[in-house]
């Protein structure tokens, strides 16, 4: 009896699990910079994955000079990464940033950047997003490797409260000159719950 190849689709059904491209796309001041943006189901439980490349050649992603700034395409539109729907990323319960190449920059690299949502998907680069929702902060400059996440405190019975929420890149620290990005790549993992079907 020969072997029989299972194609990705059908493993993943076989799995209970489901792989595809997440629905909920990047706003155009920063889309440029997503080099992937899945949501992986299993059983109830959604994750929902984007790789980010600052230094992108297809844009100019730019930090200003402002602690608390939307980071973006100067001039470029809203420039959220996501939307976190309940419905395409369930009800988010933890996140978690990693840098995979440290930011850099010509002059003035902005190596200090959080993770915020914010109700409204109109931020765009020069935002001031210091009022959004804090998900991730940087208290340091980032170093390759390094992660921090946030998630649902011990003891509560509530998620992060992102539901429907847009999440934002944010310079966490002033970097002494607004500059573009030549470098800089993280991985942001969002972990959530589908509302099991009725029966």
């Amino acid at each position: 009896m020969g072997n029989r190849r299972l194609g990705a689709r059908r493993l993943n059904s076989l799995m209970g699990t489901l792989a595809e491209d997440n629905r909920n796309s990047a706003g155009a001041g920063i889309k440029d910079a997503i080099v992937s943006s899945t949501v992986h189901r299993q059983g109830n439980k959604v994750t929902t994955s984007i790789s980010i490349d600052l230094g992108t050649s297809k844009a100019s992603i730019k930090h200003a000079n402002d602690d608390g700034d939307v980071i973006g395409v100067d001039g470029g539109g809203a420039a959220y990464i996501t939307k976190l729907t309940p419905a395409i990323n369930g009800y988010i319960t933890y996140a978690e940033m990693v840098c995979l190449e440290v930011p850099t920059a010509d002059s003035n690299a902005c190596t200090h950047i959080d993770l915020h949502f914010e109700t409204g998907g109109a931020g765009e680069y020069n935002t001031d997003g210091s009022g959004y929702t804090v998900l991730i902060t940087a208290d340091d400059a980032w170093a390759l490797g390094e992660s921090d996440h946030y998630a649902v405190t011990h003891g509560t019975d509530l998620d992060i409260g992102a539901d429907d929420g847009f999440v934002y890149l944010i310079s966490g620290h002033a970097p002494g000159g607004a500059d573009i990005f030549t470098g800089g790549k993280f991985v942001i993992t969002f972990e959530g719950y589908l509302v099991p079907e009725s029966i």
